[in-house]
């Protein structure tokens, strides 16, 4: 593992912070039981982290491991139940928050699926949860390229692909000689202001000897240290914090979607972040607070940046964005720039440089900073590309392609999913944060009109 996949796996003993990202896969019919489960014990042989544990550096210090699980068997991490009546898009969403909550078996490789039966229109569901130490976003897209056939019937009589079997796992003492030659490596590979914030962190772990109390705020400013700006303070309305989730979707003609951008000058990423914005200043609005600006940590996929290794390459940048654009195009273009500002920011590549030091900071104390800062932040706006084609499991259709991100005690984590000529606008919401649900909802539906009508102006 890298030091980022560490923390993601370290992080689960906290239930606010756990890091397991879901798909939900509509499909358009039920397909046969023992076919799924050759489906998957297939795509486990092709992707062979799919059959691995994680195995904890001695004394938690250090990064973490994977180790290919002897005893692995596709039946654990399959299971099929059926809703309730009426079986619709409102109970799958249901469902697949309850999934979500749930901890993984820390003995087992972290991943799960659950076949959903009977729901309305003859369809059924997938829902899938993979752990975020297992890949990124981008990763999970490349999987779902590798794994998912364009058509009904393949590969129905294939063979069963080989295992590809995973590099040898070091032993301990060459795990810790290892990880000192890269701290030493990455530490003369710094630059000087960097170097400095370090150290500054550091300096703030030694001042937490003396006062313990005082860890959160100390590891917060020594990390304030790193890019030099202070953390976006969030909304009032949007502080509160708690273990309940809230998935809600809204899916519109990718085609469309991207016209509308395009009719501003914009990307379908930028397009789909000013939807977020706008449905955040209607919120703000319909509860009767005033509020300019909005904390925003925005993830950027570091995949082919180069000098970043694993399967979770990805820097964040930290932004206060104004709400006040004077209308939807002015939005649109707003976040189109604040997004080109978060890709070119140097704390992107700061903070993974950074994970590789984490692994060392006791367990107790990097739960507690992570939940902090953490919960400083309003949304967490992401985006993939998903399958632009068919896409078939077992023999059944995907039709809907959700994607719910991990929360991670922030206030909303939000993700744009698209899928064949679809795309769905997901968000993940604490109910403590946006406390008026349907209201929210309902403006996130209104304001994606609103864009869409962009494209036939």
């Amino acid at each position: 593992m890298n030091g980022l996949e560490t923390v993601f796996w370290r992080l689960d003993t906290d239930p606010a912070l756990r890091s397991n990202a879901m798909l939900v896969w509509v499909l358009d019919r039920t397909p046969r039981w023992d076919r799924l489960l050759a489906c998957f014990d297939r795509a486990t042989r092709m992707l062979p982290r799919l059959r691995a544990r994680v195995v904890d550096a001695p004394w938690k210090w250090g990064w973490d491991a994977w180790q290919e699980d002897p005893a692995f068997d596709v039946h654990h991490h399959l299971q099929r139940l059926r809703l309730p009546s009426p079986g619709g898009r409102r109970e799958l969403l249901d469902l697949a928050e309850r999934v979500g909550a749930a901890a993984l078996d820390p003995a087992r490789p972290p991943w799960q699926a659950v076949l959903v039966e009977e729901l309305e229109e003859d369809q059924a569901a997938l829902v899938v949860k993979v752990h975020h130490c297992i890949t990124d976003g981008g990763g999970l897209r490349e999987a779902m390229l590798a794994v998912l056939p364009t058509s009904r019937s393949a590969p129905r009589e294939a063979a069963p692909a080989p295992v590809v079997p995973l590099r040898r796992r070091p032993g301990p003492a060459e795990t810790w000689m290892r990880q000192a030659q890269a701290l030493l490596h990455g530490s003369r590979s710094l630059s000087r202001q960097t170097s400095t914030a370090l150290a500054r962190v550091a300096a703030a772990l030694g001042r937490v000897g003396a006062h313990p109390s005082q860890a959160p705020d100390a590891l917060r400013a020594g990390l304030c240290e790193l890019h030099r700006i202070e953390v976006p303070s969030p909304s009032p309305l949007l502080a509160d914090r708690s273990l309940g989730r809230r998935y809600e979707s809204v899916e519109m003609p990718l085609g469309q979607f991207k016209a509308a951008g395009k009719s501003v000058g914009a990307s379908v990423t930028s397009t789909y972040i000013a939807v977020l914005l706008a449905t955040y200043a209607d919120y703000h609005r319909h509860r009767g607070i005033s509020q300019e600006t909005l904390s925003v940590a925005v993830p950027v996929d570091l995949r082919h940046s180069g000098g970043h290794v694993g399967n979770n390459m990805v820097g964040t940048a930290f932004l206060s964005v104004p709400l006040t654009a004077a209308n939807l195009g002015a939005r649109i273009r707003e976040a189109h720039r604040f997004l080109q500002e978060s890709r070119s920011s140097s704390m992107v590549h700061v903070l993974p440089t950074l994970a590789e030091l984490l692994p060392f900071v006791p367990p107790p104390l990097l739960t507690a900073v992570v939940r902090r800062l953490a919960a400083g932040i309003d949304v967490v706006p992401s985006s993939m590309p998903g399958v632009l084609r068919p896409a078939y499991v077992a023999g059944a259709e995907i039709v809907s392609c959700l994607a719910f991100g991990p929360r991670g005690n922030s206030g909303c984590i939000s993700s744009l999913m698209s899928h064949n000529a679809m795309c769905s606008l997901n968000v993940h919401l604490d109910p403590a944060a946006v406390t008026d649900l349907p209201a929210f909802a309902e403006l996130l539906r209104r304001n994606v009109q609103d864009v869409l009508r962009l494209a036939s102006a």
